[in-house]
């Protein structure tokens, strides 16, 4: 499951997570610290923003090249472009010093960053076990826009691919396609696919001429089977799969230029262990 809905909401299901474990972390310091008023509440808050801006940061240096264009794409944590390595670190080295620099709070900090670590283990590990953590891409049958029906999975296989599900009613849809039509053409080694959810085929091509878009793959999946098969409420939705077929990454909402590239190198780096996995 990618997302969950709250009434007409969808929420990325990771980030929902995170938020409630961030959220039982800073209400369990809170409690424990009432006992001899020095709550933890707001150390844990502090821990918190401080490490996401961190990761933020270094991600952003990361890929600085994609930001250089567009400077408050800077500050659109939308695309969840973290380094989660880089927020770990700093987190581990904030609850050390804040441990030895408030001494009284040591207990009510620990046990309610405790809380929050478990319960997001605890969730995260049952999804883990509940899913098929080798899920393939589904059998699904698209339409070419000229009408010609076509199994999904025939398209561009054997190759790594990118499976963006969109729709032309949808803004951040539209305003992630010139970037994926640059990742498209910048890298002809990937199979890019654009299954359009719930549209007619005339709909599609009236947009993609009306806006003039050079995409190749362009499919409809008229009943919107793709996204229910996969778990996913909202679009856009952005699937990652390897050349075997295995979905090993996932990406609920709009793309920048910056987290695409990222989530490239993640796939290149699954399609070459697979790769190696079959020379053996």
């Amino acid at each position: 499951m990618l997302s969950i809905s709250v009434g007409s909401l969808s929420l990325p299901l990771d980030r929902l997570l995170l938020l409630l474990s961030i959220a039982l972390a800073i209400f369990v310091g809170n409690i424990l610290g009432r006992n001899n008023k020095q709550s933890a509440d707001g150390k844990i808050a502090t821990l918190f923003i401080l490490s996401m801006l961190v990761a933020r940061l270094v991600f952003v240096v990361q890929y600085w090249a994609e930001y250089q264009g567009d400077w408050l794409a800077i500050i659109d944590i939308r695309d969840a472009g973290f380094n989660i390595w880089a927020g770990v670190l700093t987190a581990l080295t904030l609850t050390a010093y804040f441990c030895f620099r408030f001494k009284k709070l040591r207990k009510s900090l620990l046990i309610g960053l405790g809380a929050g670590v478990f319960f997001w283990l605890l969730t995260a590990t049952t999804l883990w076990l509940i899913e098929d953590t080798s899920q393939k891409l589904p059998t699904v049958v698209v339409n070419h826009l000229s009408g010609e029906s076509v199994p999904l999975d025939n398209i561009e296989s054997g190759k790594p691919r990118v499976i963006n599900l969109w729709a032309t009613w949808c803004p951040p849809c539209r305003r992630e396609m010139p970037v994926l039509q640059q990742a498209q053409q910048d890298h002809p080694n990937l199979g890019f696919i654009f299954v359009n959810q719930g549209e007619h085929e005339a709909v599609i091509e009236q947009y993609i001429a009306k806006e003039s878009l050079l995409l190749k793959n362009v499919v409809a999946d008229g009943k919107a089977v793709l996204g229910q098969l996969v778990g996913s409420r909202a679009l856009p939705t952005t699937l990652f799969i390897a050349a075997d077929g295995r979905i090993v990454d996932a990406h609920l909402g709009e793309l920048s230029s910056a987290k695409l590239k990222s989530k490239l190198n993640r796939l290149s780096t699954e399609s070459h262990e697979v790769l190696s996995e079959e020379k053996k």
